[in-house]
C-alpha cells in the first residue's frame, strides 16, 4: 500500500489541524531555514516585508493526499510574525491547495510580535471590538488569531466544545507540538509519513 494511501485511511471521517510551514510548503528561505535577524521563523523580517513565503515550494505529495482523503473537516494550524506573512499565508494556500475547503485557520503569534497585530487590525478597524495588550485572542476575516505557540489550540479546541480530540489528527513537521499533541489525546502524524 502506498504511502498516499495510508495516509488516506489514516485521515478518514477524521477533524485535521494541518501546519503550512514545512507541512504544506518547503520550510526553507533565500537558502536557508534560519533567519539571521532572530525572527521565530526561518524568514528575516527583510524577507516577510518581500514576500518570500509567496515563493515557497508547495509539498505536493501532503497536498495531493489531503485533496483526495474523506476527512470530516480541516484547518490550518499555523506560525505567523508579520500581517504581511498572515496575508502571504493566505494567498499561498488559495494557489496552492485548490481543492481542499479549509473549514477555518488558527494563526499562532510569539508574545514577541503580538503588539503588531493589535495596532494592525485596531488600524484598519478589523475588530468587533476594541482590542487591548491583555487581548490573546484576535478573530479575523484570516482566522484566529491567537497570542502564544500552537499548543494552545488543544485547550481551546476543549475550551470550546469544539470537536472530540479523539478524532483529531494533528499534522507538523515540529516534534514538540506533536509530542504535545499526542499527550492530549490526539493522533498525530510528522510531515515524513506522507513521503513514498
Amino acid at each position: 500500500m502506498s504511502e498516499c494511501r495510508k495516509m488516506m485511511k489514516a485521515l478518514k471521517n477524521k477533524y485535521i489541524y494541518i501546519d503550512i510551514d514545512g507541512t504544506l510548503a518547503e520550510y526553507r528561505f533565500a537558502n536557508h531555514v534560519s533567519a539571521k535577524d532572530g525572527t521565530a521563523n526561518g524568514q528575516t523580517m527583510e524577507e516577510i516585508k518581500n514576500h518570500i513565503f509567496l515563493y515557497s515550494r508547495p509539498l505536493k505529495s501532503v497536498i495531493k493526499t489531503l485533496k483526495k482523503s474523506k476527512y470530516e473537516g480541516i484547518w490550518i494550524c499555523g506560525a505567523i510574525v508579520s500581517p504581511v506573512e498572515l496575508q502571504d499565508k493566505i494567498v499561498w494556500l488559495e494557489e496552492n491547495c485548490k481543492g481542499i475547503e479549509f473549514n477555518g485557520k488558527f494563526w499562532f503569534v510569539p508574545e514577541e510580535y503580538w503588539n503588531t497585530f493589535l495596532e494592525y487590525f485596531d488600524h484598519y478597524n478589523s475588530l468587533i471590538y476594541k482590542a487591548t495588550k491583555d487581548d490573546a485572542y484576535i478573530e479575523s476575516k484570516y482566522g484566529a488569531i491567537m497570542k502564544g505557540s500552537k499548543t494552545l489550540i488543544w485547550d481551546w479546541i476543549i475550551s470550546h466544545n469544539f470537536i472530540e480530540l479523539e478524532k483529531t489528527v494533528f499534522i507538523d513537521d515540529m516534534l514538540p507540538y506533536l509530542k504535545y499533541a499526542e499527550e492530549k489525546g490526539v493522533t498525530a502524524y510528522h510531515i515524513s509519513s506522507f513521503i513514498e
